[in-house]
């Protein structure tokens, strides 16, 4: 019988189009390929190619040969993926959400409710979300609107506003709240991986340039350090020495969250959703 790593080079094969372009795929030499494609050939029984003193070329079985090993192939990845994303439901809880921050909360509680699991969380799309809350993928989920599925519950978590976080000597800082028109125009740092808030600042403030950091760290760390303004939420702690948070008096800088997970996992969301709310509305984040 043909081994999986012959089908592989084959359908490789079937791209690729010559010998030569295979082989760089699959990182074999050329005169590997050659001798594995006419092994795969007395394996199967029937001739796969038509060659000639330069050439190579798929028969018309050799087509029909690619199309299996594609598609056995696929099953096989599909099967590995498969049995790692259940080894890693039984080591790990993934946590979807569409905005980063309730994601961050929500972590840290579920922290000290599975002391022996790895509670780790991604941002994506509310589509996204509630199929893999579906498929089992997420055992958790944060929306911006309540999720109905038949065999679900939906626990409202809570509220996030985001505020400016200006430095001490700006001269807005003393202000009680602050509307997006008064800081349009104004240089700020932004976080790139926001969620359902991506888009907001550029729309809310058309005339202001933003200096956008994707490594969590490396922006929190510019925060502390920059006198530029940037965003916060009112939702975790972080260190603001020398930083003013005012609150952003917008309707759009505020957003309302729901947690979903499965029906038996109901217990959970109630605690989540009073812990939520009792102890995740003192501090700030930058974001």
């Amino acid at each position: 019988m043909p081994e999986l790593y012959q089908l592989r080079e084959l359908a490789a094969f079937g791209e690729a189009g010559t010998i030569s372009k295979a082989a760089e795929i699959i990182g074999i030499s050329q005169p590997a390929m050659s001798r594995s494609m006419k092994l795969l050939e007395e394996e199967i029984g029937v001739p796969l190619f038509i060659r000639t003193s330069n050439t190579i070329m798929l028969n018309e079985t050799g087509k029909k040969a690619v199309e299996y090993a594609k598609s056995i192939t696929k099953e096989v990845q599909n099967a590995v993926e498969a049995i790692r994303a259940f080894d890693r439901q039984g080591k790990t809880i993934l946590v979807g959400s569409e905005a980063p921050a309730p994601l961050w909360a929500v972590i840290s509680m579920l922290s000290n409710t599975y002391i022996d699991k790895t509670i780790a969380g991604e941002l994506k799309s509310r589509k996204i979300l509630e199929e893999g809350l579906s498929s089992g993928t997420y055992r958790y989920i944060i929306t911006m609107q309540p999720v109905r599925l038949t065999g679900f519950s939906t626990f409202r978590l809570g509220e996030e506003k985001l505020m400016f976080l200006l430095p001490d000597s700006h001269p807005l800082a003393k202000r009680r709240t602050l509307s997006f028109s008064d800081m349009d125009g104004e240089n700020m740092l932004l976080y790139e991986h926001i969620g359902s808030w991506k888009g907001l600042p550029e729309k809310m403030l058309p005339h202001s340039k933003f200096f956008i950091q994707s490594d969590r760290l490396a922006f929190e760390e510019l925060v502390r350090k920059s006198s530029l303004p940037s965003f916060a939420s009112d939702l975790t702690d972080i260190e603001e020495d020398g930083k003013a948070a005012i609150p952003i008096s917008d309707d759009e800088a505020k957003a309302e969250f729901f947690i979903s997970a499965r029906t038996a996992d109901q217990n959970t969301l109630t605690m989540l959703s009073k812990h939520f709310r009792e102890n995740f509305r003192k501090g700030r984040t930058a974001i």
